[in-house]
């Protein structure tokens, strides 16, 4: 890559990390209101991205791979047959983000020693921001591979703007910087690095160009599974390449091809290795059991009908149908189909490998409920291949300068996606039944009416653009100076790398070649094998009872809890903490079955037991507060309310919380903007309208009082409460109008 295609590629790439990567509300002056959507640098989701970091995190922290305690997780209740807690998701990601884990958790010890308040246990700033760079690093290094395998084939104007459309006009772009977490960059990364080395290698009859190619398809589906599906790729591909050997030699070919296949086959059972083992310690059996069950449902109730349903939808779909959603990647299926010496070789193996995913998903019976079709991510590489072709083929002129018409076709493509990808979450859900054409349908009202929209969430725009104090804290430094840096030099490490690996010599040339890297595979695949056997050895039987009857006592707890019969589901719970002392949430349901009960003494005590075992659990650090001020504790309270508003900044209860505390503590002016922040939230919180009412009357500001008042009556709140506050405006506004 030229310095000109490098700096062309890496500044784009760093202008749009920044104007959409989300920062979430890391501090008290970053005002609520420009945080939307769902997601930020510090988010990580309860499900999948959850289960793909727990292997991370609790291996490395906890030095195991019993995800009981890891925080947040949506799965952590559900225990295996094995005692283990249930996991479907793969360590690949894990392994690949295991050196920026390192520097943020070496980063996090020296804030911790210089004082500041940052923990070392896999949940403050620096983990989340450094393995946010890591996804995008990966991207980044995915997208360099994907141009330069597009310039074998095509001219380097071409290739640039073939890699930089198949993404920007994809939902990777989402996944790229707003939920890092998942494995969609890693996948991205390892298809763009498997494209690349099979077009190399593909026309080699040496065993270990295959076993290269197998071992890292192993890692590729050690990330994401569904990735099995490029055996198909590599099946019809060497069926292709022997075609004239089998006509001259059928036993000789026979024999070839066995020898190859086993290659990479032998390469891809190396390194998947290790995940099978921890599937089978994990789940108790060697595979990721939600997958299966549901390819399995997808597979016994297959018929013609429904498959030309699905059909429809993927592509036509108002919601999110790929004609709409992705154009470029349809145009690139297209290219794959030109007669031409690129298409001609390698199209058989291609359309092998979407014949492939596209089964999966048409046949896969539910629905991803997430940004656009992320299943097709790692087909994307392939689509940019075809869409280089055919803008290639059509769309150069003499002087090998590419013609507008195929520039305003990408632009309108990542335009679009671009318009989908502000709206979503935001001013359209998640599941809105015809998103696409919906969010295409709101690009006038978006530019004129709502031109905030187009500064996605909390951008490091947004936020170095709102008020801020004139003296940054620690977490300023971390978000805004920090992160940018970290990732800017990443950028620069691998374009050197890059470089130097394009152009290897002596040592470096020596660690890049198959035999040496198998023999790391080797090495790494036989560590990790150890380490599952150590991380998750294989339980008494006396533990997993413990646990299962933990979890049977506990659903009981819960369905007594949710009936309202609070000491009866405080006794459940109870019982359930004898045989998991060291579980969170019985206390925190006991917690609250006390106060169900009007005991707020005893609530206090199980909530500050709860937070023993999840300091930042917003909920219990919200109810300890209000206890707190209830009990005319005002200053341990507002410090439980502000620790609950750091740990969930959009905790519209906590804000409420905190402006009634500050209002007894005089603080009034404070309480005002802390009340403003919760009905940025929720502008229909009404509770939160009549505190507001309630403080501006306590400030004889009658106008402002009546306004929220009135706010409140149209969202329905009613009662003495009201009344009186009504009562006290009408009073003050009678004593001005004398």
């Amino acid at each position: 890559m030229s310095k000109r295609s490098a700096l062309y590629l890496g500044g784009i790439f760093f202008f749009t990390f920044l104007w959409l990567t989300p920062l979430g509300i890391f501090n008290s002056w970053v005002p609520p209101n420009i945080h939307t959507g769902f997601y930020s640098v510090s988010t990580i989701d309860g499900g999948d991205d959850t289960g793909y970091y727990a292997f991370l995190r609790s291996t490395f922290i906890d030095g195991d791979l019993d995800f009981l305690n890891e925080r947040g997780y949506a799965h952590a209740e559900k225990i295996n047959p094995t005692g283990y807690v249930f996991n479907n998701w793969q360590m690949g990601q894990a392994i690949l983000f295991l050196p920026f884990f390192l520097i943020g958790h070496a980063l996090a010890h020296l804030y911790q020693s210089l004082g500041y308040p940052v923990t070392t246990d896999g949940y403050s700033a620096p983990y989340y921001f450094s393995t946010a760079v890591a996804s995008a690093t990966y991207l980044f290094t995915g997208l360099i591979f994907v141009y330069r395998t597009l310039r074998m084939f095509t001219r380097k104007h071409v290739s640039m703007l073939a890699t930089l459309s198949i993404w920007l006009a994809s939902p990777l772009i989402y996944f790229s910087f707003i939920r890092q977490r998942m494995a969609h960059t890693s996948e991205f990364f390892l298809v763009a690095v498997l494209i690349f080395i099979w077009i190399r290698f593909r026309q080699s009859r040496r065993p270990i160009h295959y076993a290269l190619i197998g071992t890292i398809l192993g890692l590729l589906c050690m990330t994401r599974v569904i990735n099995i599906s490029f055996f198909a790729l590599f099946a019809v591909d060497l069926l292709w390449e022997f075609r004239w050997d089998w006509k001259a030699n059928p036993a000789r070919a026979v024999k070839k091809i066995s020898i190859l296949a086993g290659a990479l086959g032998g390469g891809f059972l190396l390194t998947m290795l290790p995940q099978i083992y921890c599937w089978y310690q994990l789940n108790g059996v060697p595979f990721p059991p939600r997958h299966m069950k549901f390819a399995g449902e997808g597979l016994t109730g297959f018929s013609i009908g429904p498959l030309i349903e699905n059909i429809y939808t993927l592509f036509l779909n108002a919601k999110w149908g790929l004609l709409y959603s992705m154009p470029l990647a349809v145009l690139g299926m297209v290219g794959l189909f030109l007669k031409d010496n690129f298409s001609r070789d390698l199209r058989p193996g291609l359309l092998a490998y979407l014949a492939g995913i596209f089964g999966i998903i048409l046949l896969y019976p539910e629905d991803s409920a997430s940004y656009g079709h992320r299943h097709l991510i790692s087909a994307l590489p392939i689509f940019a291949l075809g869409l280089g072709t055919l803008i290639q083929r059509f769309a150069e002129n003499r002087s090998n300068r590419i013609n507008f018409g195929p520039v305003v076709v990408c632009l309108i493509a990542v335009l679009a996606q671009f318009l989908m990808l502000v709206q979503y979450k935001v001013s359209l859900p998640y599941n809105h039944p015809q998103f696409t054409l919906q969010a295409l349908g709101s690009s006038f009202d978006v530019f004129f009416e709502r031109p905030g929209m187009l500064v996605r969430s909390s951008s490091f725009f947004q936020v170095l653009f709102s008020p801020h104090p004139d003296s940054w804290d620690y977490l300023d430094g971390m978000f805004l100076l920090l992160f940018p840096f970290f990732q800017l030099m990443s950028m620069a490490f691998i374009l050197f790398l890059f470089h130097k690996a394009f152009k290897a010599t002596g040592v470096l040339s020596g660690l890049l070649k198959p035999q040496f890297i198998l023999i790391k595979a080797v090495f790494v695949s036989l560590i990790l094998m150890i380490l599952v056997a150590f991380s998750a050895p294989t339980m008494s039987d006396s533990k997993i009872q413990s646990r299962l009857k933990y979890l049977e006592i506990a659903k009981s707890g819960e369905s007594l809890f949710r009936g309202g019969q609070w000491a009866a589901s405080r006794i459940a719970y109870t019982e359930a903490l004898e045989y998991m002392p060291s579980a969170w949430k019985p206390y925190f349901r006991i917690g609250q079955a006390w106060q169900g009960q009007n005991n707020l003494p005893e609530a206090n005590k199980f909530f500050r037991m709860a937070l023993k075992f999840n300091p930042n659990f917003s909920p219990a650090l919200t109810m300890l507060g209000n206890n707190l001020k209830r009990m005319g504790n005002a200053d341990e309270a507002e410090k439980m309310l502000r620790a609950a508003i750091r740990s969930w900044p959009m905790n519209k209860y906590a804000y409420d919380s905190l402006a009634q505390v500050l209002s007894t503590l005089d603080k009034r002016p404070e309480a005002i903007k802390m009340l403003k922040n919760a009905i940025n939230i929720d502008p229909n919180y009404g509770v939160g309208h009549a505190n507001l009412a309630m403080i501006y009357s306590s400030l004889n500001n009658n106008k402002k009082s009546l306004e929220h008042l009135n706010r409140a009556i149209q969202l329905g709140l009613q009662g003495p409460v009201i009344d009186r506050i009504k009562s006290l405006v009408t009073q003050k506004a009678d004593q001005e109008s004398r």
